[in-house]
């Protein structure tokens, strides 16, 4: 079992994106996994989040300086944001699916994996899984009421019963991990980072996989929506990726720079995707927004040019 995951681990890029292609032309399995996708959503926070010490992470992040830049760049993150986008969207005219897909998306946490792809980057990986975590941790209280003001009756569910699901997805993926750092411990979780990386990369295909459920049937009954939400999840990630990374390093250093754009393109929208009643046009969307996510390392080495060097 060991030697399987060090292999998939060490081709997790590439499991992991044949793993999608297949899925998305396997519309039985997508349909099996979708009513799991709360519990997926909490296992992509367990494994995150195992291989950290939370405990050690959470009391750095509480020095005061340290609180204060986190806490600036949450609110920006989680509220600044999706306002932003929201008033972008009104003055665009977008639909209001097109708009509310935006607002969820800027009220997401940043990907858990946004660190790893930091690494592979040469960006500064410290400050963006800091701040996924941080993030992560609020994103239940802050994203809800920023989601409920901008989108007001076009939000299924209230507010509080929206934050507590959110809530008991990451907190049940946080408490998961704790125990499993315990009981296998942090040595050999080190020892083994391949194997567990292999862990979650199939982890987070199978977190992928319900996310495709009626896709090419949605795709080909409605192709134009299909194209229009794609181009929107690329504007939305790109997007921020490179207006962070090209706007802040004078001001931050080129790898603090990227490591927020990345962290600021690439967000955890499924949350709220598995928090929410259904909804074809959203799901849709999440299902497209894995692409840009997909390609981030390829895609944005290339137009950020050659690797950054840590700051």
């Amino acid at each position: 079992m060991l030697t399987m995951l060090r292999w998939v681990g060490a081709r997790a890029r590439w499991v992991l994106a044949i793993g999608v292609m297949i899925a998305s032309i396997l519309p039985d399995l997508s349909a099996l996994l979708r009513p799991f996708m709360p519990v997926l959503v909490s296992l992509v926070f367990c494994v995150a989040m195992v291989r950290i010490d939370l405990r050690a992470l959470l009391l750095g992040m509480a020095k005061p300086r340290r609180l204060v830049r986190l806490s600036a760049l949450t609110i920006a993150l989680l509220w600044v944001t999706p306002a932003t986008v929201w008033a972008a969207g009104q003055g665009l005219g977008l639909a209001p699916d097109l708009l509310a897909a935006l607002v969820y998306t800027g009220a997401s946490p940043p990907i858990t994996s946004a660190a790893g792809l930091c690494l592979l980057l040469g960006l500064n990986a410290a400050l963006a899984l800091e701040l996924t975590i941080f993030a992560s941790l609020l994103a239940p209280f802050l994203g809800p009421l920023v989601v409920t003001a901008l989108l007001g009756e076009a939000v299924p569910i209230e507010a509080v019963p929206l934050a507590l699901r959110m809530a008991a997805m990451i907190a049940a993926g946080a408490v998961a991990s704790v125990l499993l750092r315990h009981l296998i411990g942090s040595v050999r979780i080190e020892a083994e980072h391949r194997a567990f990386d292999g862990v979650a990369a199939l982890v987070m295909l199978s977190f992928v996989i319900p996310l495709f459920d009626g896709f090419w049937h949605q795709v080909l009954d409605e192709p134009a929506l299909a194209g229009a939400l794609l181009i929107l999840a690329i504007v939305v990630n790109y997007g921020a990726q490179i207006i962070l990374a090209q706007g802040m390093p004078a001001m931050l250093g080129a790898a603090s720079a990227g490591a927020l754009g990345l962290a600021w393109g690439n967000r955890t929208v499924a949350l709220y995707l598995a928090a929410l009643p259904p909804d074809p046009v959203f799901g849709l969307y999440v299902a497209l927004y894995q692409i840009p996510m997909l390609l981030t390392p390829l895609v944005m080495g290339r137009v950020l040019g050659a690797r950054y060097s840590n700051n």
